[in-house]
C-alpha cells in the first residue's frame, strides 16, 4: 500500500493542471463505480451517461483530453466504444430474460472531428430476430454536427 502511496504522491507532484484535473475525474468516477452509480470500469473510466427508451439508447462521454489522440482530437476506438455501448445496451435490453447480446460485427463510418465538449451515440434497431439483432448508430456532438454513423450486428447467447 505504501508503494502505491509513493507512486500517487510521484505522480501528483510531475501533473500539470490538466493532468490533475483528469486523474480527478477518473478517481471520482472510480468511486460511484465502487458505489454502484457505474456497472463497468470502463464506462466509469469514460464518465458515460446512458439513457434507454423502448426505440432507442443514447450514450454521451465527456469529449476531454483523456480520450484524445496524439493529434488532441477523439481516438477512433473510443468513438467505436462509445457507439458499440449504444448499440448494445439497446441490444440488451430488447433480450429475452436469461439472454444477452453480443456484438457479432460492428462497421464504422468516420465522418468528422468532434470539437464540442460532449459527444453522444443515437442507437435504434434496424431488425430484431430470434437469434441477432441488427442496429445502425450515429454519434453527434452538442451542435449536431454528425461525427460517425455505424452498424452493428448482435447475436443473442444464454447468460452465464
Amino acid at each position: 500500500m505504501s508503494e502505491l502511496i509513493e507512486q500517487f504522491a510521484h505522480i501528483i507532484e510531475q501533473s500539470s493542471e490538466e493532468d490533475i484535473t483528469i486523474l480527478s475525474d477518473y478517481l471520482r468516477n472510480f468511486e460511484k463505480k465502487q458505489q454502484g452509480e457505474f456497472s463497468t470500469y470502463l464506462s466509469a473510466s469514460l464518465n458515460m451517461t446512458r439513457t434507454l427508451d423502448d426505440q432507442s439508447s443514447v450514450v454521451s462521454i465527456p469529449n476531454t483530453a483523456f480520450i484524445h489522440n496524439t493529434m488532441a482530437i477523439p481516438h477512433g476506438g473510443i468513438l467505436a466504444v462509445l457507439i458499440d455501448t449504444a448499440m448494445g445496451t439497446l441490444a440488451n435490453s430488447k433480450c429475452p430474460e436469461g439472454f444477452s447480446a453480443v456484438t457479432t460485427n460492428l462497421t464504422i463510418h468516420y465522418l468528422s472531428v468532434a470539437d464540442e465538449a460532449s459527444i453522444s451515440a443515437h442507437a435504434r434497431m434496424i431488425r430484431s430476430g430470434r437469434h441477432t439483432m441488427v442496429i445502425e448508430g450515429n454519434i453527434v456532438q452538442e451542435d449536431g454536427k454528425h461525427i460517425a454513423t455505424a452498424t452493428g450486428s448482435f447475436f443473442i447467447i444464454p447468460k452465464k
